[in-house]
């Protein structure tokens, strides 16, 4: 850079030679992101634009944040950095980039802040840094404060044409899904989807109705200007989300469903804001219903059902019971275990042995009533589940689309594995847990976005 001195650095080329190197000055970019406000660990999606270029390090799989709330980028004085986040860091988008800064010769943090409630005057760029002094001399650091809104939300998550949910679907949907889907994308008339499956060699004809209930909007109204339901809303779904409920409902048999969410952009885990969770809530086949709901396990103004029966909530109190003696166990056996390890005096040797047999022993009777307790709230529960939930979720789960699978009975976090399903316990520890107590939850497989 004109007026600039460039530093000068050694590096050693494979013959044994030394070479000099001219390295320009370079400035810190930290973004620093705060969303609190619904979810202060949200596995947030991002691409860096460098330049206008996307960084080769995200050039086919984007970042994300996790424990740590930053991006920091070391960067040529001069620069323009930006950003790609949420469904728009897949490949095939990246049309917004978002919170652009243009680097002069000062280190800058750009602090980022998540905002709920209809914010519509807020957008996705900078105004005016404060400048703060640095330990380095001649340097400045540059902050930047911005907000991220439901509108902000929106602009960085993808809205699915008909055209691109065609491509999109695996090879082996039938036309039947096929069109279905094709439908949504093209905008229905009301909030419902009637399917009608021909009868084949595998199935009878049935004919599935899919209804997207009102509370579809609830998140998206409280925290976006204006987004429709029919055309903003359920076309930011990732289109194999329906394909897999279309296909395994069928296959399940099911003749009726009950969608409550797809894309929302102010609550919860980062699927549902990146378009690729769908939420159902109740399902109906051969005469059968199926209302997933099992708050009634912890909640005892919560709806009877016939999903929880009053046995299975005294079983599953006296599991959690049994589950926190058994870690005071633990500690009291790993105690027990330290001391004899650290001591020195032969005189104790032998009763530090003896009391950690004790202890032994003692842990080993706790983990017998354990399992015992657990396999008879595993009886109980798996009694009063529906068959409906029961056969959906084994179709789903082995549908190609589909990551993970929470719902009021099963968690499976990785359907692709060989571990089976987790109970769903609703520990009070378990926020996933208890938040999948009323509905089944479908997250799509889309290694490109997360």
């Amino acid at each position: 850079m004109a007026g600039q001195t460039p530093d000068a650095s050694c590096t050693l080329s494979p013959e044994g030679t030394v070479t000099t190197v001219l390295v320009g000055p370079k400035c810190k970019v930290t973004y620093e992101f705060d969303t609190e406000a619904t979810n202060a660990g949200l596995a947030l999606p991002y691409v860096v634009a460098l330049d206008g270029q996307v960084v080769p390090e995200h050039a086919d799989k984007p970042g994300a944040l996790r424990d740590k709330r930053t991006i920091t980028l070391i960067v040529n004085l001069g620069s323009k950095v930006a950003l790609f986040l949420n469904s728009d860091v897949h490949p095939a988008h990246r049309r917004n980039p978002v919170y652009a800064v243009q680097v002069g010769n000062n280190d800058v943090h750009v602090k980022i802040t998540e905002r709920t409630g209809r914010i519509s005057h807020e957008h996705a760029t900078l105004g005016q840094p404060a400048c703060r002094a640095t330990s380095t001399p001649g340097k400045r650091l540059e902050v930047y404060g911005a907000a991220l809104t439901g509108d902000i939300w929106m602009q960085i998550s993808h809205l699915y044409t008909a055209a691109e949910a065609d491509a999109l679907l695996p090879p082996d949907t039938t036309p039947t899904v096929r069109a279905a889907v094709r439908s949504i994308y093209a905008g229905l008339a009301r909030p419902e989807l009637i399917v009608n499956f021909p009868a084949s060699d595998a199935a009878p004809k049935l004919t599935l109705r899919v209804e997207f209930r009102a509370e579809m909007q609830d998140n998206v109204r409280a925290n976006t200007t204006h987004c429709p339901w029919l055309t903003g809303i359920l076309p930011r779904t990732h289109p194999c989300a329906f394909a897999a409920l279309l296909t395994e409902a069928h296959a399940a048999g099911v003749t009726s469903v009950a969608v409550t969410s797809g894309w929302r952009p102010s609550f919860g885990s980062i699927a549902h804001r990146a378009g690729l969770g769908l939420d159902i809530t109740y399902l109906e086949g051969g005469e059968k219903r199926a209302f997933l709901n099992r708050a009634f396990l912890i909640k005892a103004g919560a709806p009877r059902n016939g999903n929880v029966s009053e046995r299975e909530k005294t079983l599953w109190k006296d599991y959690q019971e049994v589950k926190k003696v058994v870690a005071t166990a633990e500690k009291e056996f790993k105690a027990a275990q330290n001391r004899l390890n650290k001591n020195r005096d032969p005189e104790k040797a032998s009763q530090l042995t003896r009391e950690l047999t004790d202890a032994d022993k003692h842990l080993k009777s706790l983990r017998d009533r354990d399992t015992k307790a657990q396999d008879e709230w595993d009886k109980e529960r798996n009694r009063n589940e529906p068959e409906l939930i029961r056969k959906l979720r084994d179709r789903l789960g082995r549908n190609k689309s589909v990551k993970q699978l929470f719902d009021p009975w099963y968690m499976d976090v990785n359907t692709a594995d060989n571990i089976p399903p987790a109970p769903n316990e609703q520990r009070e520890a378990n926020a996933n847990e208890r938040t999948h107590n009323n509905h089944l939850h479908i997250t799509v497989l889309e290694p490109k976005i997360l």
